[in-house]
This record gives structure tokens, C-alpha cells and sequence, in this order.
């Protein structure tokens, strides 16, 4: 281990009192590492700050779990938000890798240098107080790069040997297959043959209809498992696809059909399709269908779906490479009101449509869909009106602003103690149930209550790392609404709707949004509308310190996502007021050039009117509980294999 001593630059503090000194310490999460790595590595930085100085220190401690190479870990936001705002005297890590791999490392370390902060790495000797330290990093991260890289080559050479060579490196066990226990290879492994005649009938079956979902509701129905991996309790159609395309079921398992690339904006590892193609071994042990009708199945269902694929623009997928997971908002985020899941795109085939992924798996009636471009659109409007709307709050934000600004301290300290308090009680509780264990033995009442302790302690794990960021930091607020609308609109106008990044920020402004259907009084379509939670301060990154400023900016808005209101109700207004200057039907119609309304069109607008009035209503349109009988378009709950199943704790918020 490297010792820093006389021959290095003196710490000092910079307030002249206390050493703030940020450790950052990080495991891969593998199978292998444990939590006690963590402690080794911050141990390890506490020997080297003392070693340094030997006055008082404060530790601000950033400890967790993820891959070096990724970019968006939060962590790394965090760390950088503490060297720009100069509250580090010094930061160390072990290595300069637990920090983060690649050139990254020397863009963070010249932040802190740029901003005061010194950076120790021991292990790789790096000291941002020598005149080198730049080539150092460099030449540390080279190092880390390619230890990753070489050990990977390493690893994928020697598992696709031991599947080549004697059949190792087995894969998770599909369904209709056993892996005795302490087995290996797949020689080991032993088909089900009770399950032989289910998949010929559903390769029959497929063939015959090249229909997936159609065997999936027959292996529901012969009870056919899904095996020991599956997330899902029942099959349905992309999981019959999956389950056919694996050609182990005609003997002969893959390996290396896809590999992984690095994606350099963030750092995560994509899956893609290896150019090399897979290596098969053949088992004919394992082989529940005969392999020519596997592969003809296997070829008329690709041929089938060829031109169901995205549209090229310029002839590229518009999603080549881009993560599932990292979708265009609202995508993976609007929620059916009905049954809790999320919209996705893609609905009722049409690519710039969501619908409600439960009616994909007939577990909710609602696949009324509508356009994820015009919504987001309209959004960006409703949440541009709220903050004109908030400008007379000018005087009350000011107030709340002053007064954490004021009482900061005072507050810390209170929120200190009663953190400490909350501590010290969790310790005697954790005191007590060890003496009871150690008394009675392990009984099922102490399980629980031991998860539910290790549950407080997480939770006040993270109330002092809050703490302890917020210490000696002046709170990141806008200096006025202005400044905050100004800020925001900024924003809107450099990042596109169809942008990733438009996605985060609608998250921070949006956190609730849920998508119901309403109807005219007199029938007709099913129509879309939002109930949305807007948080005009989710931006602000220290709006929860400051009490009340999140119910101030906080708003409950309705979004039309329809295109446009049917033809009588835009009318309906213009109508009645026509009809009161004794105006005829006919002459309404001929009034009103900008619609040119049918007759007919006239008469249900007034009818419509005299309704709302009947019923003493303030609005045409009527919230839509279920299924409407008289509507034809909708019939997907009279589907054999539809059954309504909302979300598991899932409860509809009021309207």
C-alpha cells in the first residue's frame, strides 16, 4: 500500500476546522462479492486520511452497488454535485475504477481539481496534488479497460469451449426439461416425456394456424407449466414464440446466438444479435419434435411477420440498439385508471398509439388507445398555463424560500437529533430480539420482525445520508417563480417530445397520470382523457426541504387525449345560442359555415343540450365504469380467454 507522508502536500481544511473527506466505495453487485468489500474499502480510505492528518475528520461516505463502465449511476450525479459545490476537502477511493472506468474518471477528477478538491486513488498511486496526476488517471483507467476487456474475452472463450467440448455452460432450463441435481452438462440433462405429446399437438397446431396466442390459450387450457423461470403465471403468444424458436426442443442446444456491446453515452452492456451466429451440439436425447417440422414451422413464422418490423428512417430502425426500458414518454408510464399497468406503444397496431398492455393480455376491457405524440404536446401546454398561473404566488414562494434559508441550521440540527434518537432505538430493539432469539430459538414471529427491523434500518441509512449530504450546502432553489419558468422553458425548447431526456423531466413534473374514458350522454366512441398530478417544483432538486413548496407548486389538471370532440358537442354552445334568437334547425345548420353540420347533427346538439340540463350537468361527458353494451367496437372482454385482473395492489385513485 502506498503511504502518504511528509513528502506529500499538508491536508488543510478549508472552512479551518474540520476535514470533510467524501469516500466512495463500490462492488459490482456479482454473485461472488460481499457486503463486507464495502467496509474493507472505506476502512482502507479512513487509514489513509489518518495517516494524513490527524485532526477532526468528517466522513461523507458513498457506498454502492453497480458496474464501473456505467455513466448514468446516480451516484456519480451526486459526487459531482459535491465537488462542484466545494464541499469536499478531499475525496479518495481505493482504485480509481470504484469510482468509474474509462475517460470519465479523468473528466470527474478534473472537476475536483477545478473546484478545490483533492482526489487520492492508493492503489493506483494517484494524487491529484502532483503535477502528473492526469497521466495517471489515464494511464490507471487504460489499465481497468483492459483487465475488463481481456477477462471477458477470457471467460466467453473458455465457456463456449466447455459447450463445444463436452456440452458445459448450460443454459436456465426451458419448459418440458429436468436438470438432475449436481448435473452440469447438457449430456445430464433429461426431456419430460410426459410433455412430448402437448408440444408435437402445439408445433401442430402452430403450423396449421401459425397462430401463437392460439396455442398459448391451448396449453392454459392442458395445463401445460411454464417452468421454473417464468415471470408469468400463464402462457400467452410471445411466450409460445419464444418457447419454438429454442432448438433444443428439436436436440440440438445454442450457444452464443447474442452477445453484448458496450453503449458509450451511458456505460450499459446491450444485447444484440451475434454476427458469428450460435454453435449447436447435438442431443438427440433432448429432442421432443421432429427437426424438419421445427424448422419449417420456424421459417413460415418469420416469413409471416417480414414486414411487421418498424419503418426505416433513412433507412435505419428508429430503435436500433436503444434500450427497451428507455422509451418515449408516456410510453411505460401513463397508467390505465382501470386496471393499474402501463400504456405502451404500439397500440391496436399503430405505431404512434399507446394502449393499455393489460388488454394486450386480456386482463383489462380498455383498449381504447390514443395518440402518445398529441398528449405529450398538450402536456407541454397545460404545464406551461400552470406556471403562468402560479405567478401570484410570487409573495408565498419568497416567504418559504426565506424561512429554510433562516432556520437551516436549526432544522438540521432537530432532524439530527431526532435521526439519532430514531438510531438509538432501533439499536435496543435490535438488542432485545438477539436475547430473545438467543432465549426461545428461532420461531416465525422473529423472522418477521427481523426483516422489519433490517427494513428501519435501510430506511434511516438513507435519512443520514441525506443528512449528511445537506451538511454545509446552501440549498439549490430558484430565485423566483420566474426564475423556475424560465428555467423550465429552456428545457421544452432544447429537448425534443420524442427525446429520452424529455421523458425524465416529464417524470419529475408529472408523478401521477392516469388514463380513463368518458362518452358523450347520448352515446357514441369511447373517448380518452388524463387525470394528471402535476408538480411544477419536481425539478427543483432541493424542493422537499423546503415545507410547502410541494403542495404550492402541486396541481390536479384533466387532458382530453381525443383529437377532437365530436361534431355536435363542438357545435352545441354556437346552437343553442342560435336557437334562442328563434332561429330554425335549418338555419343553424346553414349559420355554423365553419363545421357545415348536417341537419341531423343540429338536432342531437340541441337534444344533447336539453339533457345536460335535465340532469343538471355541467358537462356533456360522462365517466365510462365498464364495457358499454350498445357500443360494437369494444368486445374484447367477450374474448374466451379475457379475464379481468387489475394490477396486484393496485387501488384506483378518486377522480
Amino acid at each position: 500500500m502506498t503511504r502518504y507522508g511528509s513528502s506529500q502536500p499538508q491536508l488543510r481544511p478549508r472552512n479551518g476546522i474540520i476535514l470533510v473527506v467524501g469516500i466512495v466505495a463500490r462492488i459490482s453487485g456479482c454473485a461472488n462479492q460481499k457486503e463486507l468489500s464495502l467496509e474493507d474499502q472505506i476502512d482502507h480510505a479512513k487509514q489513509v486520511v489518518a495517516e494524513m492528518y490527524d485532526g477532526p475528520v468528517e466522513f461523507r461516505v458513498v457506498a454502492t452497488k453497480g458496474k464501473g463502465e456505467r455513466l448514468d449511476r446516480p451516484e456519480l450525479a451526486d459526487i459531482q454535485q459535491m465537488l462542484r459545490a466545494g464541499e469536499l476537502d478531499l475525496l479518495i477511493v481505493e482504485d480509481i475504477g470504484r469510482l468509474i472506468r474509462g475517460a470519465e474518471a479523468v473528466r470527474l477528477c478534473g472537476i475536483a481539481v477545478d473546484h478545490g478538491t483533492r482526489v487520492l486513488a492508493p492503489n493506483d498511486c494517484i494524487d491529484t496534488a502532483q503535477e502528473s496526476w492526469e497521466e495517471d488517471v489515464i494511464s490507471a483507467s487504460r489499465d481497468h479497460v483492459g483487465h475488463n476487456a481481456h477477462t471477458s474475452k477470457r471467460l466467453k472463450h473458455k465457456l463456449m469451449n466447455r459447450f463445444e467440448k463436452f456440452g458445459g455452460a448450460t443454459a436456465l432450463v426451458p419448459p418440458g426439461y429436468e436438470k438432475p441435481e449436481g448435473t452440469k452438462t447438457y449430456d445430464d440433462w433429461r426431456k419430460i416425456h410426459d410433455w412430448t405429446p402437448i408440444i408435437q399437438e402445439g408445433l401442430r397446431r402452430l403450423r396449421a394456424s401459425l397462430n401463437c396466442s392460439a396455442v398459448a390459450d391451448w396449453f392454459n387450457e392442458v395445463g401445460m407449466t411454464l417452468g421454473n423461470y417464468g415471470r408469468r403465471k400463464a402462457w400467452n403468444g410471445a411466450k409460445v414464440r419464444i418457447f419454438y424458436h429454442n432448438p433444443i426442443l428439436k436436440g440440438m442446444p445454442w450457444r452464443g446466438s447474442r452477445e453484448t456491446v458496450k453503449h458509450n453515452e451511458t456505460g450499459r452492456r446491450i444485447s444484440v444479435k451475434s454476427p458469428k451466429g450460435p454453435v449447436f451440439r447435438a442431443c438427440p436425447h433432448l429432442a421432443h419434435v421432429d427437426p424438419i417440422l421445427f424448422d419449417e414451422v420456424n421459417a413460415l413464422l418469420i416469413a409471416k411477420n417480414a414486414n411487421r418490423g418498424r419503418v426505416p428512417v433513412n433507412g435505419t430502425d428508429p430503435l436500433w440498439r436503444v434500450p427497451r426500458k428507455r422509451t418515449r414518454f408516456p410510453g411505460q408510464y401513463a397508467r390505465c385508471w382501470f386496471c393499474g399497468r402501463h400504456f405502451v406503444w404500439g397500440g391496436n397496431g399503430i405505431a404512434d398509439n399507446l394502449q393499455c398492455s393489460g388488454s394486450r393480455d386480456w386482463h383489462c376491457w380498455n383498449s381504447i388507445g390514443f395518440n402518445g405524440e398529441l398528449a405529450a404536446k398538450r402536456l407541454v401546454s397545460v404545464i406551461a398555463d400552470a406556471l403562468f398561473s402560479v405567478q401570484g404566488l410570487e409573495a408565498q414562494f419568497a416567504t418559504m424560500v426565506r424561512a429554510v434559508t433562516l432556520n437551516g441550521a436549526d432544522d438540521m440540527a432537530r432532524n439530527l437529533r431526532l435521526l439519532e434518537s430514531s438510531e438509538q432505538s432501533l439499536a435496543r430493539d435490535k438488542e432485545n430480539w438477539a436475547a430473545a432469539i438467543a432465549q426461545y430459538g428461532p420461531r416465525p414471529m422473529f423472522h418477521e420482525k427481523l426483516l422489519e427491523i433490517e427494513a428501519r434500518e435501510q430506511a434511516l441509512k438513507r435519512d443520514r445520508y441525506n443528512l449528511d449530504k445537506l451538511k454545509g450546502r446552501k440549498l439549490l432553489l430558484p430565485e423566483s417563480i420566474e426564475d423556475l419558468r424560465q428555467q423550465l422553458e429552456v428545457k421544452f425548447q432544447r429537448l425534443t417530445i420524442a427525446s429520452p431526456e424529455f421523458g425524465d423531466l416529464m417524470r419529475e413534473l408529472v408523478p401521477e397520470y392516469h388514463v380513463y374514458l368518458v362518452r358523450l350522454l347520448d352515446g357514441g366512441h369511447l373517448l380518452p382523457r388524463a387525470r394528471i398530478k402535476l408538480d411544477l417544483a419536481g425539478s427543483i432538486p432541493d424542493a422537499v426541504h423546503v415545507p410547502g413548496l410541494n403542495d404550492l407548486f402541486s396541481r390536479e389538471v384533466t387532458l382530453d387525449l381525443f383529437l377532437k370532440e365530436p361534431q355536435r358537442e363542438r357545435i352545441r354552445c354556437e346552437a343553442v345560442r342560435l336557437e334562442a334568437q328563434g332561429l330554425t334547425q335549418r338555419q343553424i345548420a346553414a349559420q355554423l359555415d365553419d363545421e357545415k353540420p348536417k341537419l341531423p347533427v343540429v338536432q342531437e346538439a340541441l337534444a344533447l343540450d336539453r339533457r345536460m340540463k335535465e340532469l343538471g350537468l355541467d358537462s356533456p361527458y360522462v365517466m365510462v365504469s365498464e364495457p358499454p353494451e350498445d357500443y360494437t367496437k369494444l368486445r374484447r372482454h367477450k374474448n374466451p380467454r379475457y379475464g379481468f385482473t387489475p394490477l396486484d395492489g393496485y387501488e384506483r385513485p378518486s377522480l
